[in-house]
Formats: C-alpha cells, structure tokens, sequence
C-alpha cells in the first residue's frame, strides 16, 4: 500500500503541474477563446463549484471567462470544499444555496445551470436532484460521473488520505452514509460529462457517463466530452472553457452532440481529435443511444 500511495502521491503532483501549464495557455490565449467561444444571447445563469480542498477562488478564472462571455456566473459562496461531513452534509447545502439558486433566476428569468469540478460535480448533481424546478443543466469536470463503491479502487489514493485527514473519514464511509439511491440514479436535468483519459485523481471508467446511457431522446439529455487535461486543471483548460460555453447554450430541445470541430481554424477541422480525443467514439456512441 505504501508504494501504492507513494505512485498515487507522484501522479497527484504530475497533475498539478500539468494544470499549472494549462493555466498559462488559458492566459496566454484568452484573447483568442474570447473570440471563439460561443455567447448567449441574453444573461444566462451559472453557479459553479469547487473540487475538494478547492477554494471558492479556484474557479474564479471560470467565472471572470464566462462573464466576460456574458454569462451571469457566481461561486457557490460556501468557500472553501471540504467534503462532506455526513448524511446530512447535502441537504444543509441545499437548503443553503437555494436563496442563491432562486435570487439568479429570478435576475435572468430563466433556470441556473451548474458547473461542479470534481466532488463539486457530485455536489451540483445532487443540488439538480433536490432542485429541478429551478436547475437547468448541469456540467461536471472530472467528477465521478455516479457515485459507486466499486469505482474507489480507481481514485488516487492521496484522495482517500486528504479525505481522513480533513474531516476524519473515509471516502467508504461518506457512501455508507448516502441514500442508496443517489449512489446510481442521475439528476431529472440534462447532465454533461467533461472528462479526461489522463485525468491523475479519478479514473476515466469513473468520469465518463457508462455508454448505454448516453442519450438525447426527450428532455434528459446524457452527454460524454473527453478532452485532452489533467484532473486539477480541467477549470482552466482553454479546451474545456469552449466546450463548457458550447454545452451551456445548446437547446435541451435540439440537443446535438458538441462538435469541437466548429471551433478549429478552417481546413483544421481534423485536429479537433487531438484535443477532444474521444470525439470520434463519443458520436458513434451517441448515435447508437
């Protein structure tokens, strides 16, 4: 176990430092994603949650990038993530940020999408699950796309140890502590997830949405986007930001599948795999769904 850890403990930093490079491409090209990315037409509302550990200001980059699209994105305003704390952990956050939920809805007359990186995803999920009336989507980056007890052996094992020394638990008994349930069952909203084969805390078996229940029939619509990213950097990934403004505006009564390739330069078109890797497998599969 203990050489486990240690390799875990080196993919962990491995990450980190990749995500420290997709910052600065976020930098260095926001001029360029500005012109790119897709904009609404009109205010849409965003609330976005951070990772576990994260801090509010984490994703505060993601917010600056969607506002300046003209997006009204706000930070869930609980701080810092430090998971959950028991059964209860949930509803109290629910009950917490719904005068949030209601106060964006009402400024932009329309539903509030969530965007949750990691445990933040699971956390936005749950939220849209106690929520419909007033969720309109949501999006997880690197989340576990359900909760499953078989897919602990595929998290990185710093995980498990920054879990017990936060607030004292395993992630075992954080299940054991949740509703059967909400451990399989997604959310009655459309449900994106964003992803990365590369991901250095949770495995892509556990991100991506099973392909039997990729869909887009009726109004629940179920989509996998693997890009190319780390885990602690799929924020800021100038990829994931284009992808993430493109799933915030498509109809989820036209739902298509997102097509990178239209926002590659023209006659690039072909390079979009290199960057969204299973775009290729991800349409034939949402085709066959």
């Amino acid at each position: 176990m203990a050489i486990r850890e240690a390799l875990d403990l080196a993919r962990f930093f491995v990450d980190l430092g990749w995500a420290t490079g997709e910052y600065a491409s976020k930098v260095a090209l926001d001029p360029v994603l500005r012109r790119l990315a897709p904009k609404p037409a009109t205010p849409k509302a965003v609330l976005t949650l951070p990772g576990f550990g994260g801090p509010e200001i984490s994703l505060s980059p993601l917010n600056a990038f969607l506002s300046r699209q003209g997006f009204m994105a706000e930070g869930w305003g609980l701080g810092t993530n430090r998971g959950p704390r028991d059964g209860d952990t949930i509803p109290e956050m629910v009950a917490r940020l719904r005068p949030k939920l209601e106060r964006l809805a009402d400024k932009t007359g329309g539903k509030v999408a969530l965007v949750g990186q990691s445990l933040g995803g699971i956390y936005a999920r749950e939220i849209a699950r106690a929520e419909p009336g007033l969720i309109d989507r949501v999006i997880t980056l690197g989340s576990p796309a359900y909760l499953r007890a078989d897919g602990l052996e595929h998290m990185n094992a710093t995980l498990h140890l920054a879990m017990r020394w936060i607030n004292g638990k395993k992630v075992e008994d954080h299940l054991s502590d949740t509703p059967p349930d909400l451990l399989h069952d997604a959310p009655p909203v459309p449900l994106v997830a964003i992803f990365s084969a590369y991901d250095g805390v949770v495995d892509e078996t556990t991100t991506a949405i099973p392909v039997g229940e990729l869909t887009f029939d009726g109004k629940l619509p179920r989509e996998n986007i693997e890009i190319l990213g780390s885990h602690c950097g799929m924020a800021v990934n100038p990829i994931v930001l284009i992808a993430v403004c493109d799933r915030l505006l498509v109809g989820t009564d036209t739902w298509t599948a997102f097509n990178a390739r239209d926002y590659m330069p023209t006659g690039t078109g072909f390079a979009a795999k290199l960057f969204y890797p299973g775009l290729r497998q991800s349409r034939t599969a949402r085709t066959a769904a």
